[in-house]
């Protein structure tokens, strides 16, 4: 065997274990963020409603009690739909972004297309079964949701 026909070989071995591991590896499922998300607003006393609008395949969530308004959505991790979420929940007096159970005043841009490259990276290896969401939260006045325990919202570690 010539060299030519090892290299030709040697490629057609690597194409074939690159599209098998991409065959292999589960697409990502966005809808435990959905399904998180209601748990987590109901075990505190809202009233959860999932609307027909969608952001980046991911729905709106609406929840309520007597005196507070939320509107919960999924960020893209680089910040691109961010404008058309604040569109959709307009009349809210104020948001905030939820990231690894942290609250920020805006996108942490930097970090967060960091950590979706490395959990993408660990979610390829096997080693984690999601990538970490970027959660939008927009609030009426009263509501005071920055001091809801976000960080439960991570929940445990997500294997496989």
């Amino acid at each position: 065997m010539n060299s030519s026909s090892a290299f030709r070989a040697l490629i057609a071995i690597v194409l074939l274990l690159a599209i098998g591991w991409k065959v292999a590896i589960p697409a990502d499922d966005k809808s435990h963020v959905k399904d998180d998300l209601v748990g987590f607003l109901e075990a505190r006393h809202f009233k959860v409603v999932v609307t027909d609008q969608f952001v980046n395949d991911a729905p709106i969530v609406r929840a309520t009690t007597e005196s507070c308004q939320l509107h919960v959505a999924r960020l893209t991790p680089d910040g691109s739909n961010a404008n058309l979420i604040r569109h959709l929940s307009a009349g809210a007096k104020r948001s905030f972004v939820v990231f690894r159970g942290q609250v920020y005043p805006r996108q942490p841009v930097f970090w967060t297309v960091l950590d979706y490259l490395w959990s993408r990276f660990l979610r390829e290896l096997g080693l984690v079964r999601y990538i970490s969401p970027v959660i939008s939260v927009a609030e009426s006045t009263s509501c005071d949701a920055e001091r809801l325990p976000w960080g439960e919202l991570q929940g445990p570690a997500r294997t496989s």
